[in-house]
């Protein structure tokens, strides 16, 4: 996993957020995550692959420390961010794989079957857009849960938003909370140092 080489150059450490996030324990869940990614299901790209699951998984975690989510609820957008797009065909713009995709969550899950299903959620709303979210969560979400669910929906979209970089699409007015949008010079600085670990040269 380069991620966790990644996760130690140098050139990260200079944004005052990271010190505090590499010595949380949402660091550790995203190592955890990481080591118990199967790699096997994942999406054969080099636009939706293996880096970019590795780069949405990293968003997440920060985002959960950022925003002190439970630790149930940072599994949820960890396993959400984990397989997303294991149901992709092509690179192309395809709004129903993360409903497929959603589909085969439960094969990769520990998740209790409430928190599964803000899960499915998240995934299925990651390839639509926004206007589909309230619909959707509405309709599959327990009443006292839909707060949590739409929360953590918001949070995955902008982990994987994030990672726009990669095909130079990332519009910081598309980014939904706050942090987000102050984490784009970092995405720009992460993938860049994908592009040098994979030996090559990004103009990101």
């Amino acid at each position: 996993m380069k991620i966790l080489d990644i996760c130690k150059d140098d050139r990260l450490k200079k944004y005052e957020f990271y010190a505090n996030f590499l010595n949380s324990k949402y660091f550790s869940l995203m190592k955890d995550a990481l080591r118990n990614l199967n790699t096997d299901v994942l999406f054969t790209s080099k636009i939706h692959g293996q880096d970019h699951i590795e780069r949405v998984i990293f968003f997440s975690a920060i985002l959960s420390w950022y925003y002190k989510l439970s630790e149930i609820d940072t599994k949820i957008l960890l396993l959400s961010s984990s397989y997303h797009d294991i149901e992709r065909i092509n690179d192309g713009y395809d709004t129903a794989h993360g409903m497929r995709a959603s589909k085969r969550l439960h094969e990769f899950s520990n998740l209790d079957d409430e928190s599964l299903e803000i899960a499915k959620v998240a995934v299925r709303c990651h390839s639509l857009d926004d206007k589909y979210m309230k619909n959707i969560i509405d309709e599959n979400i327990k009443k006292d849960q839909i707060d949590r669910a739409y929360m953590i929906s918001k949070l995955f979209k902008d982990s994987d938003g994030l990672d726009r970089v990669r095909i130079s699409d990332l519009d910081q007015k598309f980014l939904r909370n706050d942090f987000s949008k102050q984490l784009i010079d970092f995405s720009n600085t992460l993938f860049n140092l994908y592009g040098e670990y994979n030996g090559l040269q990004y103009n990101n």
